[in-house]
């Protein structure tokens, strides 16, 4: 579940939802918004239903634009529910955030 939801992200990030692979195998919608900015990630989510989710940030050293590579992952706390979650890379590094069910 985790590589769908990094894979979503991307194409969530523009529309603002994202798809989550469900134990049913059906696909299910939350409605959470992920936004990002140099070294930092931030993910919103107000579905006002029971799901369990965290923020995940890879950071990114992108000194070799060709060859960027995670020099650091970083985790927020499970929300159940609705909430809004940040975290911050070090100076220098690129956030990528991604959004975790459990």
């Amino acid at each position: 579940m985790k590589t769908l939801l990094g894979v979503v992200a991307v194409a969530a990030a523009a529309t603002g939802t994202f798809a989550v692979a469900t134990p049913s195998a059906q696909a299910t919608r939350l409605p959470c918004h992920l936004a990002g900015s140099g070294s930092s990630a931030s993910a919103t989510c107000y579905s006002g239903s029971s799901y369990t989710w965290r923020l995940v940030a890879d950071c990114l050293d992108t000194s070799n634009i060709k060859w960027p590579r995670i020099v650091d992952t970083k985790y927020s706390g499970y929300i159940k529910g609705d909430g809004t979650q940040s975290l911050n890379c070090d100076s220098g590094l690129r956030a990528v955030g991604r959004i975790e069910t459990r």
